[in-house]
């Protein structure tokens, strides 16, 4: 492991957010291209929203610009250290590094030149603290950053910075392996862990944060790394559904109690969105309105049987001759490849299955009406001389699956004789959600102000630690 003493942090500990690929609005750069036919990093009006947000780290990403070397060296490392803010460059491996496109540049490829380089930012600005290189085992990385070469390059820092720290990224996989963590325990200081709730890789599940920190901690911990958490605040395509204004209040309330104990040293906010626009009109998934019911898996392994249910207890009409229940329902596969038999919906009167579709059968990725778009289900059967039936909507699984996200919407219930609410899912209320495994039964509200709201929480909970 690394020689280095405790990380020489900011009061509260590292407050920090980080831009990355696929995020929206989270780099700001000039509206007008320079001389050089490039819009650069608008450095002022970065700094303004990194002290609006209460961050005092940030991770400067070099890869989407041939400018954003330069304007690291040249432009914000000095606002940076006159505005009291840390930085920790973040650069790419082979897997993203194109020879076109997105790169870290200029260096690309060779470490030892952005070590040296690193490692003279540090002796010259006292907020320059770290560096980090994301993703060592993804594809073929592990190839080139062999312990021969890891030396190599970090014997060059070291030659010019000693106390110059060095990370890695881990996703949950690789921090909770001691294989892992082993090979590398020599040459980081510590790990970047993007939290995704464990194993079952979403941003809606907050509440085993705390679980997935202990464990990585317990392997971490005897061998003198950090631990560093990501917390996914704005896109992120992996997942099921974007994080909440309340998922990122939540997890960063529980990495700030974490601070607080000396158990980790800080927390980094990705993707968090500065340029204060509105929320994209195409994360509105809902029929009408800005609710809807979500019945989702991500990439978390499911044994055949695994639900995520909506029940709700409903009056029966009882001067009516026939029962009916109207909805409308859409998939988004977001994986290829799901074959028949694989995931279920299905709506249930009680215990009774009365209606089902295979999701591979509805070829279809449009809002459907009922039963294969033949209208309402007749429920006269299973509900007449009833006083109240159990009315759910289940996502299930058939057949065991790993690896295959999967999306179903539910919305605009209505009925003839069953005393529906909330059936537009527009409120949280009314409805029992229930969840097993990876699967997850969620009200999805768009918000059209999403952004600003977790810029805020952010902001809240950055100012409080």
């Amino acid at each position: 492991m690394t020689t280095h003493g405790p990380y020489p942090q900011p009061a509260g500990g590292i407050k920090a957010t980080l831009t990355g690929g696929n995020t929206v609005g989270a780099a700001l750069r000039e509206r007008q291209p320079r001389a050089d036919g490039y819009r650069h990093l608008d450095t002022p009006a970065l700094i303004r929203r990194l002290l609006d947000l209460n961050a005092n780290t940030y991770l400067y990403c070099i890869w989407d610009s041939a400018t954003d070397f330069d304007d690291l060296r040249d432009e914000f490392l000095p606002a940076a250290a006159a505005a009291g803010i840390d930085v920790i460059p973040y650069i790419v491996p082979p897997t993203e590094t194109s020879e076109h496109g997105r790169a870290s540049r200029p260096y690309r490829l060779d470490y030892v030149g952005w070590a040296t380089a690193f490692a003279e930012f540090a002796v010259k600005y006292p907020n320059f603290k770290a560096w980090a290189i994301d993703d060592f085992e993804v594809g073929d990385n592990a190839k080139l950053f062999t312990p021969e070469y890891l030396r190599e390059f970090l014997a060059a820092a070291a030659a010019i910075a000693p106390e110059l720290r060095f990370y890695t990224c881990a996703y949950f996989g690789m921090a909770t392996s001691p294989e892992f963590l082993d090979k590398y325990a020599e040459f980081v200081d510590g790990i970047i862990y993007p939290f995704l709730d464990g194993h079952h890789e979403n941003t809606t599940v907050a509440s085993s944060l705390g679980s997935c920190l202990d464990e990585i901690l317990a392997l971490t911990d005897p061998r003198g790394l950090e631990l560093i958490p990501l917390i996914y605040t704005g896109r992120f395509l992996d997942a099921p559904l974007h994080a909440t204004p309340s998922y990122c209040t939540s997890v960063l309330t529980t990495t700030a109690e974490y601070v607080a104990a000396g158990r980790i040293p800080g927390v980094i906010s990705y993707g968090t969105q500065l340029d204060d626009g509105p929320t994209p009109a195409a994360d509105n998934k809902a029929l009408y309105g800005d609710g809807r019911l979500a019945l989702i898996n991500s990439r978390g392994r499911a044994a055949a049987g695994t639900t995520a249910t909506a029940t709700q207890r409903v009056p029966v009409d009882p001067r009516l001759p026939r029962y009916e229940v109207s909805f409308w329902y859409h998939r988004w596969f977001l994986s290829p490849g799901i074959e028949p038999g694989r995931y279920q919906l299905e709506m249930l009167i009680d215990d009774t299955v009365v209606w089902t579709m295979d999701m591979h059968e509805q070829r279809w990725p449009v809002w459907t009406n009922g039963d294969g778009m033949e209208g309402p289900v007749d429920v006269t059967q299973y509900v007449a001389g009833r006083n109240f039936v159990d009315l759910t909507f289940r996502l299930h699984v058939l057949k065991e699956t790993a690896g295959q996200y999967i999306d179903v919407g539910v919305d605009q219930v209505e009925s003839i004789g069953l005393g529906v609410r909330n059936g537009g899912f527009e409120e949280d209320g009314d409805w029992i959600l229930r969840g097993s495994g990876p699967l997850l039964s969620v009200y999805d509200h768009y918000l059209r102000d999403r952004p600003a709201r977790i810029f805020a929480a952010i902001s809240r909970v950055y100012q409080g630690g």
